[in-house]
Parts: C-alpha cells; structure tokens; sequence
C-alpha cells in the first residue's frame, strides 16, 4: 500500500468528524473503520509523553530512544519500521479502494509524527465554533457535570491543546484541505467538492449517507445523531444553546472562549462568538457562578487563597441551589 492511499481526518473531540467519516466513506473509492486509534501507540513508542500506566511511559521513550542511538541512524530506521508496519496494517483494510480513511481525533497530539512518516498521504483538517465544542462536550461526554468535565486532563487537551496544534498542522502541511464544521452543513456541495477535488475522486463525494456493518451500533463511533439522519443537518448548528442553560456553564464557555482569545486562536472569528454567548440568556440563574480556573485546575496547584474561594462558592452554590 502507498502512502498517497492514506487519508487523515484531524480535529478536535466533537467537531463532526463522524460525519465527515460516513460522507466519505459512502463513496466507493474510499473504505474505513471506526477510530483505528492505530497511529498512537505506534508514535508513542518514540514521542515523549507524560502517560502514566503501569510502567513509567517517560522513562521508556527515553531509554528506547537512547538504546535506538546506539545504532546510526537508528531512529530514523525505527520510525521507517513503523511506517512499514503501519502501511501492513492499512492494507489489510484497504481492499480494492483508491483510499483509507484513519478518523481517530485524538490523532491532534501526533499531527507532526504523522506528517513526518506520511508526508504524501491525504490531510483533512476539520474544525468547529470552539463553543459548540465546548457545549458538545459537556452535554454528550458528561451529561452537564461540569466539575467531572473539567477535572478530566484528557478533556482540558481537547478544549485547549487540541486548537493550537490544528491550527499548528494546518500550517505545517501545505498539501491539505481545511473544511469548517458549519460550511459542511450550510454549504455542503461546496465543502465536498472541495474535498473531492483535493482527493482527485472519479465520483464525486454526495452528502446523503448511511451507516453500514461495523459502523452500526459501534462503541467507536458517535452515533449521537448519525443514525438519525441520512445527511448533514443544520440542527447541531446553536445546540450549544440547549447545553448553556444556566448562567454558571455561561460564566465557563465565556471564561473558555476569552483564554482562547488570549492564545490567539485565529481559524474562527472568536469576538463575534463571544458577543452571541453575551447575548444569550439561559434559562436557569445561579447567584453563586465559579471561574473557569478554578474548576480546571489540581487543588495542589492553586493557591491557598484560590483553594479557599473555589470550595466556599462551591459550596455557597450547592446551598443556594
């Protein structure tokens, strides 16, 4: 299998990459599998990382890589063993169609990895309004708790590592198309002939879709709405209305949005989307509202003052409501 039969799908948790997925892969030339997740621990071996498990993560990559020195050039030739193996693996998959689609979101931490290993294969960055991400996090992952929301580490790379690191690979890989999650349901032809286009396809990407063997009923796919629907709708649009609707999860997506700002996010006009949060009412009111901060980050890591206020507005807001 050649590099150039790849196709990767890069974006944060939540931003429509399941649809994106069934889209293309309704097309003949294409084939996939819920989230492969393959590339990960592949890089991982090598990818300095702060993971714990049952060993020290750390440790082994720097050992590994030290042991992989000792030969020349022999992290150059590791990383062209796992290209091959990589390549073995997609094969299999990959039958008769032109391409293989990998959609695993979490792929947002490897981006360079991928882009160094696969430099012909196929990139489609794929980005949302940062407050729908939010919202869709809080509501489908978490049900509206924003406290186990926002204590979960992986959670806080998807809200704030993850748009940096896109917006990092969509610069780095000149031969990529980048398609906003709101132009795929507004504007749908032209986001799949744009698509289409950048993959050569004989037969045109269509919107309509249906689920099929693997991807029906999958514990590895958001079926969310996909089962729902047979095309992009634009009911998902404002759904992060439904999901603000008290003035304390307001207080934490304006306090999300204006430390975007301050990362200087730019794939997304953030001040505009700041002004339609302001604007918005919810419908439950909280006199009591925590910062965003003090939700997010270790008790170890605040200070005594902060550890202080953020347990007395806990519980004041806990007795108010």
């Amino acid at each position: 299998m050649k590099e150039s039969s790849l196709i990767f799908i890069i974006s944060q948790p939540r931003s429509g990459s399941s649809l994106l997925q069934q889209i293309l892969h309704s097309n003949e030339a294409i084939v996939s599998s819920p989230e492969p997740w393959q590339m990960l621990p592949l890089i991982y071996t090598y990818k300095k990382n702060s993971i714990t498990s049952a060993y020290n993560p750390y440790f082994a990559v720097e050992n590994f890589t030290r042991y992989l020195e000792e030969t020349e050039n022999g992290i150059e030739k590791y990383k062209n063993t796992v290209k091959q193996l990589a390549l073995n693996l997609y094969e299999d998959k990959i039958g008769n169609h032109q391409y293989f689609l990998d959609k695993t979101p979490r792929y947002y931490h490897i981006i360079n990895e991928l882009i160094e290993i696969f430099p012909k294969a196929k990139f489609i960055f794929l980005v949302r309004n940062p407050l729908a991400v939010f919202a869709s996090i809080l509501d489908y992952n978490f049900k509206g708790d924003y406290k186990t929301f926002l204590k979960s580490e992986d959670r806080i790379d998807d809200l704030f590592l993850a748009p940096k690191l896109i917006e990092e690979g969509i610069r780095a890989k000149q031969n990529s198309v980048t398609i906003k999650y709101e132009d795929l349901i507004n504007n749908t032809e032209e986001a799949l002939s744009k698509i289409s286009n950048y993959l050569a396809l004989d037969t045109p990407l269509q919107m309509n879709y249906q689920l099929q063997g693997k991807f029906t009923n999958s514990l590895h796919l958001d079926t969310k709405s996909l089962d729902k629907h047979s095309k992009p709708v634009d009911s998902y649009i404002t759904s992060w209305k439904k999901t603000i609707n008290t003035t304390q999860k307001k207080k934490l997506a304006l306090d999300y949005l204006r430390i975007l700002k301050g990362n200087g996010s730019s794939y997304y006009d953030l001040e505009a989307i700041e002004k339609d949060l302001i604007d918005y009412v919810p419908n439950k009111k909280k006199i009591v509202t925590i910062p965003l901060d003090l939700l997010m980050k270790k008790e170890e890591n605040l200070s005594i003052f902060q550890l202080i206020k953020k347990r007395v507005l806990i519980k004041l807001q806990s007795k108010i409501s």
